[in-house]
């Protein structure tokens, strides 16, 4: 006969931490899809201007890329705050088993909670700026590039190729976001008062792991946020990414749907601006 299963253990009065992906899933995105797709576009806008020279261009290309350095300094404070409030339940998981200070500990959680709810949605703004910025910089350097009649046509069709996969890391970079701020959400109603529902030594324990582990993920020192703003930014020193994701957790970067309506309405714009520019060529 077979032994029955042990049923999980359900959490009666503690809370658990956010996802991992709130701290490292960033991060990845910023290396994996932010950082490459900027310097493709980098790339197709060098190999435009060897045969189309506008010096405009590059001052306005440059001004982007300072922008988009300063944005990912938001997507950093995120992993700030992740450690703070992990910090936040830990100290008030040793006062509740020591039975000291309890109503501090508890306070002073509640309010990382606060601040990092807080950054999380300025940080989806500032992602949403990001996406947007790159677009509206992209399509003023077609219009210089394409005076006079040249033929951009090359330039067109991997510029919108790389704002597209951009746009679709932004999505799943504000998905990430708003699944932090609803866990938020939830810690944020952790209750000081055990008296009617105590926790089991099982739950505690368990609890206890799960934010240490989330702890040790949201370590502001794992991540070299300063080197990847600096690739951003175009620096010429840059000479890689300072931590692939299997130097984190050992996972691989999240996937990225393309299921979103949002996503299908980039790809509809891209394509129609590479018709009217292809309809252009014909008609010269």
């Amino acid at each position: 006969m077979a032994k029955p299963q042990p049923q999980p253990l359900v959490c009666v009065f503690l809370k658990l931490p956010p996802s991992h992906q709130s701290a490292q899933g960033l991060y990845e995105i910023a290396w994996n899809v932010f950082l490459p797709q900027l310097n493709r576009l980098n790339n197709a806008i060098e190999t435009a201007q060897a045969t189309h020279p506008v010096t405009e261009a590059r001052k306005i290309w440059s001004e982007a890329r300072a922008s988009a350095s300063r944005k990912m300094e938001e997507l950093q404070s995120i992993t700030i705050t992740c450690s703070d409030i992990a910090l936040g339940f830990l100290s008030f998981l040793h006062a509740l088993r020591t039975g000291r200070r309890n109503s501090e500990a508890y306070h002073a959680f509640l309010d990382s909670t606060r601040e990092a709810f807080d950054v999380a949605g300025i940080a989806q703004e500032a992602m949403l700026d990001f996406r947007e910025d790159i677009r509206i910089v992209v399509g003023r350097i077609a219009t210089l590039l394409s005076n006079d009649g040249k033929d951009i046509s090359s330039f067109v069709t991997e510029s919108s190729q790389s704002l597209l996969k951009l746009a679709t890391g932004v999505e799943e970079c504000n998905a990430i976001l708003e699944e932090y701020r609803e866990a938020i959400k939830e810690a944020q109603r952790q209750s000081l008062d055990e008296k009617d529902n105590p926790p089991s030594e099982e739950e505690f324990h368990m609890v206890q792991e799960k934010w240490q582990a989330y702890k040790l993920v949201a370590e502001p020192t794992l991540y070299n946020w300063p080197q990847l703003k600096d690739a951003v930014l175009g620096d010429e020193d840059y000479d890689g990414p300072a931590m692939s994701s299997n130097n984190l957790t050992g996972s691989t970067a999240p996937s990225i749907s393309s299921k979103s309506h949002k996503i299908f309405f980039w790809r509809k714009l891209f394509r129609r601006i590479f018709r009217v520019f292809h309809r252009r060529e014909s008609v010269r």
